[in-house]
């Protein structure tokens, strides 16, 4: 019994040095898989919002581009003589510091054609959004399917993370000659007929506060 007490005597524990020394360890090792998890993250959600932003603007560029390949002059279709030449069937014009654009293009959708024709009056332009950070706007898309009656027609928001929308006007005998013309107006009844294409250029804002700059040329085919 007496040689038992000790061998009982002589096990020793963990000192308290010991410990502190494993769990500052322990502290150190979590710390950094922590710091490592959380820029993990901050990345995957940086990468979201911004696989985000380039979904939204390739909408928003891609609807406007389809509405402009199918831009035709207001009052062609079903009309004898020159008397639609004197309709304002394409305009783009400058509302501060952003742009707003009006074309007349075939509706995609015959049960709500006004008339024979099937042509619908197309706008884009910026409203501010009350409440949010200054200088935010919401992308409007306005389809009025009765042409000259500015109080018809839907509007609805296709974007409401605007910062800047510019569509910019290019004509000219060639497309990126030395003889190119840009210019930021446009009125069919003035310029005669269709800009041979349009540039257009937006700014989205992030959920983070960055900045996306997009844009697009869109050929106009009924203009060559």
């Amino acid at each position: 019994m007496k040689s038992r007490s000790l061998i009982l005597d002589n096990k020793k524990g963990f000192t308290l040095i010991e410990v502190l020394i494993a769990v500052s360890i322990t502290l150190i090792v979590l710390t950094m898989l922590y710091s490592s998890f959380s820029q993990l993250v901050n990345t995957k959600r940086i990468v979201e919002t911004e696989n985000e932003l380039i979904q939204e603007a390739n909408t928003i560029l891609l609807k406007m581009r389809h509405d402009l390949v199918n831009v035709f002059p207001r009052g062609h279709i079903n009309t004898t003589g020159s008397s639609a030449s004197r309709h304002r069937y394409f305009i783009g014009r400058i509302e501060e510091e952003n742009s707003r654009i009006v074309f007349t293009s075939f509706a995609s959708d015959p049960a709500h054609y006004s008339t024979q024709s099937g042509q619908s009056e197309i706008s884009y332009y910026l409203v501010p959004i009350r409440g949010e950070q200054e200088g935010l706007f919401a992308l409007m898309r306005k389809d009025n399917y009765w042409i000259g009656n500015d109080e018809a027609g839907a509007s609805y928001p296709i974007s409401e993370r605007v910062l800047s929308f510019r569509v910019n006007f290019l004509s000219g005998k060639s497309m990126g000659s030395v003889n190119e013309q840009k210019v930021w107006e446009w009125d069919s009844s003035i310029n005669i007929g269709f800009p041979e294409a349009v540039q257009i250029q937006i700014v989205l804002l992030g959920n983070g506060g960055q900045e996306e700059n997009h844009s697009m040329i869109v050929a106009i085919p009924v203009a060559n």
